[in-house]
C-alpha cells in the first residue's frame, strides 16, 4: 500500500462522519414526520426519543457491514488498491449527492443512493481496468440491482395505497371527532396499531441486533401468526386499561412509533453511512471483502452519537421534514409553494371526474352518511398539519408494509414507503380538494421524479469521481475532498437564503 491508499483511509474516516450527518438530515423524516406534525409532545422529548432510538440502533447494531451492498458487484474482481478508490468515490459522491437533496428539501433514500454510487463507481472502475464495457459488466450484479429497483416501484404504490385504504377505514370509524368513540371501541384499534409496531421492532429494527441470533429469527418467521396474535390480545388489554385511565393512547403510540422507526432506521441505514468506510479500512488491512465484515462497538456507538448530534442541529433536516408535512397537512396555504402547472390541473380534473363517476352509482344516503363522517373543525390552538389517529396510522401502516417486505426478504426503501403512505393518508383524509390538489400533485410528482433522479446522479457522479481518483491519483483526491469542502459550504449559503426567502413570504414551518 502506498501514500495515495493512506491518504484515501484517512479522507474515508473523515467522510464517514459527513456521511452520517448528511444521511441523518435527509432520513430524520422517516420518524419525526408524525410526531412533529401533530405536535404528540414537545420538540425537545421528540428529539430525545428520536435519538435514544438512533443511538440503541446503531450501538447494539450486530456491526456487520455488507461490503458488496445488496450484492452489486463481485469484490473479489478488484485488487485491495481498486477497492479502496471505488469505497472513496462512493464516499465522495455521497456526500455532495445528499446534501444536495437536503438543501432543497427533497427526501430521497440512501439506500438507493448508495446501491446506485456501488453500481456506478465499480462499473466504471473495471471499465478502466479491462478496457471494455462487456469485461467491465462482469463486475457487476445486474440481476441484484433489477431486483432493487422493481421492488423500490412496487413498494411506493403498495405504500400509498393502503395508506389510502385504512386511513379511510379509520375516519369512517371514528371520524374526525375520535375521541368518544376511542373510549368505546379504540382498545382494538390500538392493540393491532402497537402489535404492528412491535412486529416491525422485531422484524426490521431489532434484524441487526446482537441477540436476534438465527435461531430466534427462525422461530419468529415460523410462529409469525402466534406472535401476531397474542401481541394483538395482550396489546389490545392494555389499551383498554390506558383509554380508561384516561391515557391519551395516540400520543405513546406516535411516541412508540416514533422511537421505534429511529431504531429501525440507524440500525439497518448504518452501513449507508459508514459502510464504504468500513469496507475501505478492511481492505486497507487485507480483509477478504466478500465476507461480511464487523465494526467495533466503539466505533457504532461514535456513529450514534453523530446522528444523534445531526438530528438536533441540522437545520437541513427540518426543511426536508417541511416538505413532507406541508404535503400531507391539512392546510391548503401549506402547498402554495409548490404551484401548478397544466398537467396537475388535468389530473386533478380526470380523477374528479372518476370520482363523481363512481358516487353516480352510490346512493345518496349513503354519501350523505359517508359525508358526515369527515365532517370536522381543525382545532385552531393546536395548529397541527393533522390530527392523532392519522399520525397513528401513518406509523402503523409504514411499519407494517416495511415489515412484511422484510419478512420476505422484499427490497425497499423507508423513505419512499413513509413518505407515501403520508401522501396516501392525507388524500384518504380530504386534504387534496380541488383547490390544492393541483399543487400537492405537483409537489408529491417533484419528489417522486427526484427519486428517479437520485439513482441516476448516483451513478453518474460516482463514475466520474472513480475516474477523476483513477487517473490523477493522489492529486485527484486532494482535489475531490476540496470540491466536497467548497460545495457543501456553497450549499448551506444556498439554503440559508431559500429558508429566509420561504419565511419572509409567510411559508409554513413545522
Amino acid at each position: 500500500m502506498g501514500m495515495f491508499e493512506l491518504l484515501a483511509i484517512i479522507a474515508l474516516i473523515a467522510l464517514a462522519v459527513g456521511n452520517l450527518f448528511v444521511g441523518v438530515t435527509n432520513d430524520a423524516v422517516n420518524f419525526l414526520n408524525s410526531a412533529v406534525a401533530t405536535k404528540a409532545a414537545s420538540r425537545k422529548t421528540i428529539l430525545i426519543v428520536s435519538s435514544i432510538g438512533v443511538l440503541i440502533g446503531a450501538t447494539f447494531s450486530d456491526g456487520i457491514i455488507e461490503v458488496a451492498r445488496k450484492g452489486i458487484f463481485h469484490p473479489t474482481f478488484f485488487t485491495a488498491q481498486e477497492a479502496i478508490l471505488v469505497f472513496t468515490a462512493v464516499a465522495l459522491a455521497d456526500i455532495i449527492l445528499l446534501d444536495l437533496y437536503s438543501t432543497f428539501g427533497l427526501p430521497t433514500s440512501t439506500t438507493v443512493s448508495i446501491v446506485f454510487e456501488l453500481f456506478g463507481a465499480a462499473l466504471v472502475m473495471a471499465f478502466w481496468k479491462v478496457g471494455t464495457l462487456n469485461g467491465a459488466w462482469e463486475a457487476i450484479n445486474s440481476s441484484s440491482a433489477m431486483k432493487i429497483i422493481l421492488g423500490i416501484l412496487i413498494s411506493v404504490g403498495v405504500a400509498f395505497l393502503i395508506g389510502l385504504v385504512v386511513q379511510f377505514l379509520s375516519r369512517l370509524i371514528f371520524t374526525f371527532d375520535y375521541k368518544q368513540r376511542l373510549q368505546k371501541y379504540g382498545f382494538l384499534w390500538c392493540g393491532a396499531a402497537l402489535t404492528s409496531l412491535m412486529f416491525f421492532l422485531l422484524l426490521k429494527g431489532s434484524k441487526h441486533a446482537a441477540f436476534m441470533t438465527d435461531t430466534l429469527k427462525d422461530w419468529i418467521s415460523a410462529n409469525t401468526l402466534t406472535v401476531l396474535g397474542v401481541s394483538f390480545v395482550a396489546f389490545s388489554l392494555l389499551s383498554y386499561v390506558l383509554i380508561r385511565s384516561k391515557v391519551n393512547i395516540l400520543k405513546i403510540i406516535i411516541l412508540i412509533g416514533t422511537g421505534s422507526l429511529a431504531l429501525a432506521f440507524a440500525g439497518n441505514d448504518l452501513a449507508n453511512f459508514i459502510g464504504v468506510s468500513v469496507g475501505g479500512v478492511h481492505a486497507y488491512l487485507g480483509s477478504d471483502l466478500a465476507d461480511k465484515l464487523p465494526t467495533p462497538t466503539w466505533v457504532l456507538a461514535g456513529a450514534g452519537t453523530v446522528m444523534m448530534f445531526a438530528i438536533f442541529t441540522s437545520k437541513k433536516a427540518n426543511t426536508v421534514l417541511n416538505t413532507s408535512i406541508n404535503l400531507a397537512s391539512h392546510e391548503k396555504d401549506a402547498v402554495r409553494d409548490w404551484g401548478a402547472n397544466s398537467f396537475s390541473r388535468k389530473l386533478t380534473r380526470i380523477v374528479t371526474f372518476l370520482f363523481e363517476l363512481v358516487l353516480a352509482v352510490i346512493p345518496q344516503k349513503i354519501q350523505d352518511w359517508m359525508a358526515h363522517r369527515w365532517d370536522h373543525q381543525p382545532d385552531q390552538e393546536e395548529k397541527t398539519a393533522f390530527d392523532l389517529m392519522r399520525a397513528s396510522v401513518n406509523l402503523m401502516v409504514a411499519a407494517a408494509v416495511i415489515s412484511y417486505a422484510t419478512s420476505h426478504k422484499l427490497p425497499l426503501s423507508t423513505t419512499y414507503v413513509a413518505f407515501m403512505v403520508a401522501m396516501g393518508t392525507s388524500l384518504a383524509d380530504g386534504a387534496w380538494d380541488r383547490d390544492c390538489a393541483p399543487s400537492r400533485i405537483t409537489g408529491v410528482l417533484t419528489v417522486i421524479s427526484g427519486w428517479f433522479m437520485t439513482a441516476f446522479f448516483a451513478l453518474l457522479m460516482a463514475g466520474v469521481t472513480v475516474s477523476v481518483l483513477y487517473w490523477a491519483n493522489i492529486y485527484g483526491l486532494v482535489g475531490m475532498c476540496l470540491l466536497v469542502v467548497f460545495l457543501v459550504y456553497k450549499l448551506a449559503h444556498v439554503h440559508d437564503k431559500r429558508d429566509q426567502k420561504k419565511k419572509a413570504n409567510g411559508a409554513k414551518s413545522w
